[in-house]
């Protein structure tokens, strides 16, 4: 025994060795930590399980872990004491646990002794501490669909950022919280709901649905209107941009002139050099339109790209049936060449036989008329076994000659039923070339009529119609409004160009517009109408039953209706759990516990809302039928953790990243492997599809943002970042990329990789 064994055991007071242990108080806590994260359930080293008494007496291959009332001896102890060539746990091992302490193996060795007794586990509540200052990292980015809101959770904070004005626009807090915070650990997981009224988040067991609520103008709150440009300014900017000016305002801060211009159109200028700064036009439901027309354009793209890799597959696939059908030609004209010189090799040998047999009868009856007067004759008998012996011999010629005959005719007819499937399997590959070809036509037509009502709509948009009559800037300069002569009011994004809102009120032909505080404008001739309200989330429900979730949420995703929240989670390298609730009520509707063995990471509905995609700790990807709960594919090709799932948007792809530093694509039609996609040095700690195209944003350990095509090749990387990234999410069309990750900083690039804007933690 080891001097520390010693110390452990003389250390323990009378009244100590007396009391009574509790497995659950005294002797779980340190067993868990050091010796069940390897065996338990899931991972069952050495054939033992740990996570009851029960279980411990039952042993493993090396026969029971402890022996009730004889502490000394049980393999347990043993085990602890680095006793009989054992050493538990092993040095250096995955789990990070630990050797017990001199106290821990005492009581281990005095609770064996009292008989180890079981206990009931008593439900303890979580007492969670305020997180350092220092404590924010971003493990989660969330985008709406149509690319406007952004959300990241810091630490237990949620904060949400406008893509159009490329501003810090809200920090979502829950009243039964302290300091403004969302929940009350670490925000693991975040999705908007698909038509972006909804955002759910998930921590440590519980999760959160907060609900869309627009802003209400304070009544009399808005400011006086934005200052006119000075005629100097104007007269400038008439110059510079060849436009005629019909209203004008200044910004705030004296850097920005609006003016609204004879052609339909709202322009932002530098007041100092005079040149343009953007050009704003269009509204909301045109944007709308044209994000559709977008998305359409490119899912049609997709839908000609994979038709055409079937019709490649088709045709490689002909080649090779064209080959295997002249080597089944060349075996029938080779067959049908030699079988009339078998088969007429058949006739003789039948004689033959025929005549040996009657050689044989022949012989046969004059032996045994012998025979029958008397003492058999030596001579007949050797003529008759010599005549059988040339029977044989003809038999087994005929049998060779017919077999000859058979195994050219089988040839020939395995020949004919191999042109047969050959030629039916090319008449079905005809069949998908020209399905494959007719759906190639319509996508075209379908992406072609897109293309020429898109760029319509940009002309639209460019031709002059109704007049600004007012401009007006947000005190903040983010946002610009435009009364038109038609009644309406219109609102962009200062930084991007994108319409923000717009109402209709009465046809005007003077009026004045005001910001207010909040985000608003008010235009007022007669009436007064007001658009622009900064949005506000609120919190809808809180879904925290006791029992519910085992640990963290580490993934939510709503289904493509809206109408079901999925989350993924479960207790690390001991089990994995998906809860599925009715966002309506925030019910439980179904629980898989069994799909994986240890804690899912991530999860993403296919298109159709049919499949759920999830994957886990367990190093799996599983894509299940959600209306039956059974298993459609089981993927292996990580070695590590799968750290994101997504499905494309045709449905055909799901990609998954991996923390052995891959993304592995994977076919849904034939349920196999596509590609294995490398050049990660680290973990890949996201992954999504970049609207209906092929193309994956990527975030990961090694401090890049990269985003690469299904198929493997890269098409471009945000390098150099100065952390590692968490989580990354692009807008539908790819014009803006977001990252977040340890270093709390929020990072937005355009589509070309040129970073927009970063933003700190408030």
């Amino acid at each position: 025994m080891k001097p520390q064994s010693v110390f452990a055991f003389v250390c323990l007071s009378t009244a100590a060795m007396a009391a009574d242990l509790d497995y659950y108080r005294d002797v779980y806590p340190f067993l868990k930590a050091n010796c069940i994260s390897c065996h338990n359930k899931t991972t069952t080293k050495a054939d033992l399980n740990m996570e009851t008494p029960e279980l411990m007496i039952k042993g493993g291959e090396s026969g029971p872990a402890i022996i009730p009332g004889n502490g000394a001896e049980s393999l347990i102890v043993t085990a602890s004491l680095h006793q009989k060539d054992m050493e538990m746990p092993p040095p250096n091992n995955k789990s990070g646990a630990v050797n017990l302490i001199p106290e821990q193996i005492a009581t281990l060795k005095q609770w064996i002794d009292q008989g180890a007794k079981g206990s009931v586990m008593v439900e303890r509540a979580v007492v969670l501490q305020a997180f350092s200052a220092s404590i924010d990292p971003i493990y989660s980015v969330a985008m709406t669909k149509d690319g406007r809101y952004v959300a990241c959770g810091r630490s237990n904070h949620i904060y949400v950022y406008d893509m159009a004005t490329r501003q810090f626009v809200a920090q979502i807090s829950d009243p039964g919280e302290k300091n403004g915070a969302a929940h009350r650990a670490l925000v693991q997981s975040l999705a908007f709901s698909p038509d972006g009224t909804r955002l759910a988040s998930g921590s440590f067991r519980e999760v959160k649905i907060w609900k869309l609520a627009e802003g209400k103008p304070t009544a009399g709150a808005a400011n006086a209107s934005s200052a006119p440009a000075s005629a100097d300014l104007l007269k400038k900017i008439a110059t510079t941009g060849k436009v005629t000016v019909l209203s004008s305002a200044m910004s705030a801060d004296g850097k920005q002139v609006a003016t609204g211009c004879d052609d339909g159109s709202v322009r932002v200028w530098d007041a100092v050099t005079a040149k343009p700064v953007i050009e704003l036009r269009g509204s909301v439901a045109t944007a709308k339109k044209m994000a559709e027309l977008e998305w359409t354009i490119a899912a049609q793209a997709l839908e000609q790209a994979f038709q055409k890799s079937e019709i490649a597959r088709v045709e490689a696939q002909d080649k090779a049936l064209d080959v295997l059908l002249g080597k089944a030609k060349d075996a029938i004209v080779a067959m049908n060449k030699v079988l009339p010189e078998k088969q007429k090799a058949v006739p003789p040998t039948t004689a033959a036989k025929e005549t040996a047999q009657k050689a044989v009868d022949e012989a046969a009856a004059k032996a045994k008329e012998v025979a029958a007067g008397g003492k058999p004759d030596a001579a007949l008998e050797k003529q008759l076994k010599d005549a059988q012996d040339k029977l044989i011999t003809a038999k087994m010629t005929e049998v060779s000659a017919l077999a000859a005959v058979s195994a050219a005719e089988s040839n020939v007819k395995d020949a004919e039923d191999d042109m047969k499937r050959i030629t039916d399997s090319k008449a079905a590959n005809a069949k998908a070339a020209a399905a494959a070809n007719a759906a190639i036509a319509t996508a075209k037509a379908l992406q072609e009529k897109a293309e020429a009502d898109l760029a319509a709509a940009k002309l639209a948009a460019s031709k002059a119609g109704a007049k600004p009559m007012a401009v007006s800037f947000s005190a903040d300069g983010g946002r610009v409004a435009s009364l038109f002569d038609d009644g309406r009011l219109r609102v962009w994004g200062t930084a991007s160009g994108m319409p923000i809102e717009e109402s209709t009120g009465a046809a005007a032909t003077k009026t004045t517009i005001a910001s207010a505080p909040d985000g608003s404008f008010v235009a007022t001739k007669a009436v007064s109408q007001t658009a622009g309200s900064s949005p506000r989330w609120v919190l809808e429900r809180k879904i925290d039953q006791k029992g519910l979730f085992a640990d963290r949420v580490n993934a939510v995703r709503f289904s493509p209706d809206g109408k079901t929240l999925a989350t993924g989670g479960g207790e690390l390298s001991r089990s994995g759990e998906i809860v599925f609730f009715d966002v309506a009520t925030g019910k439980a509707t179904q629980t898989w516990k069994e799909k994986h063995a240890d804690t899912v990471l991530c999860l993403d509905y296919s298109p159709d809302g049919k499949r759920l995609a999830t994957g886990g700790a367990d190093k799996i990807a599983r894509v299940t039928d959600i209306a039956t709960s059974k298993q459609v594919n089981l993927f292996e090709g990580h070695t590590h953790h799968v750290m994101g799932v997504a499905f494309r948007s045709d449905g055909r792809v799901l990609a998954t990243a991996g923390a052995d530093g891959t993304v592995v694509t994977w076919d849904m039609i034939i349920g196999e492997r596509k590609r294995k996609i490398e050049g990660w040095t680290k973990e890949v700690t996201s992954l999504q599809f970049i609207g209906a195209t092929n193309q994956i944003v990527t975030s990961a350990g090694d401090n890049r943002i990269r985003i690469v095509t299904d198929d493997g090749t890269e098409v471009r990387a945000m390098a150099n970042l100065p952390d590692y990234m968490q989580a990354a999410v692009s807008a539908p069309n790819g014009s803006a990329v977001i990252g977040g990750g340890e270093d709390s900083v929020l990072r937005v690039w355009d589509g070309t990789g040129k970073e927009l804007i970063a933003f700190g933690a408030k």
